[in-house]
């Protein structure tokens, strides 16, 4: 019998194409998003629970309990008062940023945005290739992330690479992110936040559609992907960054790549998605506790995080946890 894993989220169920169907059968887990789901064996948490559905009395030992992070640290601070309330923290922030007694990286547990939905992913369809690169992305010019510089690199490139299309919100926009792909060889991908093992949605989405990226960001990337499957280029540097694309459509890189690209492919459907992992953590954890007694952590209720903000106490935690995280970033990350 699959094990009865129920997915809460910000939203209910498949939304503008991201990666959450309302039932999947998948690697011996049946995956529901049925936030009024009372019978299940695990609860998964992405990001946060729906702001009607803010506590969740648990049906399940406290033990089985999973939280996988949605943002970046400087984006979103998950700090202990909410993630101690998890068993499991999937998340690609590190340990400093997220501490956890389970911290997980989770190489690829951000939910899709690709569009297409995951069967239409699974039966391998062929992308005709009749266009030449894109890119998808906003206007927003926020300072403390990597929006600001983003926007610059590919304002750059619009105006120096034959044939860019440019998508995204203030730009041209799109109801399905794959009507930006799927018809492209290239693409160029560009992180909001960088540091190593941070890999959001942006990549999986580029080779779901067959594409070759150009990326800016996780610069481990290739301990886990094929180093053919993608193509760094710098973010700080617009022209170095249109110099390495130019050339690399000169070299006729995505038909040399295709091999490669296809591989990353594969490994993002069957290893480096939300539900495989999670799947993976499960029989990880059976394996654990086959003999011996499951922890108990006392937690019978999973509160909100904006919820539990509204305490007092927890409040001065988040702000300490902020404060912490400022100090860090300001004094340590940022020396040579």
């Amino acid at each position: 019998m699959p094990r009865i894993v129920k997915i809460h989220s910000c939203w209910y169920s498949e939304r503008e194409g991201r990666f959450l169907p309302d039932c999947l059968d998948y690697q011996g887990c049946r995956f529901i998003t049925d936030p009024e789901l009372r019978e299940y064996d695990w609860l998964v948490v992405y990001d946060e629970m729906h702001r009607e559905y803010p506590t969740e009395q648990l049906a399940c030992a406290p033990s089985h309990t999973i939280l996988v992070t949605q943002e970046p640290q400087s984006i979103k601070i998950y700090n202990p008062t909410y993630t101690t309330q998890f068993e499991y923290v999937l998340t690609t922030c590190d340990p400093f940023h997220c501490p956890h007694r389970n911290h997980r990286y989770g190489r690829g547990c951000y939910v899709w945005f690709n569009g297409h939905r995951i069967s239409e992913h699974l039966k391998e369809p062929e992308y005709p290739k009749t266009k030449l690169i894109s890119t998808v992305c906003s206007t927003k010019h926020m300072g403390h992330t990597a929006h600001a510089k983003r926007y610059e690199l590919v304002d750059y490139l619009s105006t120096h690479i034959p044939d860019f299309d440019w998508f995204g919100l203030g730009r041209k926009e799109i109801e399905h992110k794959y009507e930006a792909l799927d018809a492209y060889r290239y693409s160029v991908a560009m992180e909001n936040h960088i540091q190593p093992h941070h890999m959001s949605e942006k990549l999986p989405d580029c080779w779901l559609s067959l594409c070759l990226p150009f990326y800016a960001g996780d610069p481990t990337v290739t301990e886990v992907f094929p180093e053919g499957s993608v193509i760094p280029i710098p973010l700080d540097n617009p022209p170095e960054a249109a110099a390495i694309i130019r050339k690399a459509i000169a070299d006729n890189e995505y038909e040399k790549r295709l091999p490669a690209i296809r591989e990353a492919r594969r490994l993002i459907l069957q290893k480096y998605n939300l539900m495989a992992q999670v799947a993976e953590l499960i029989r990880e954890h059976e394996t654990r506790y086959r003999s011996c007694p499951e922890p108990d952590s006392g937690v019978r209720c999973i509160v909100n995080r904006k919820v539990l903000r509204r305490r007092p106490l927890n409040a001065l935690r988040c702000l300490y946890y902020w404060v912490r995280q400022y100090l860090y970033d300001r004094f340590v990350a940022s020396q040579p």
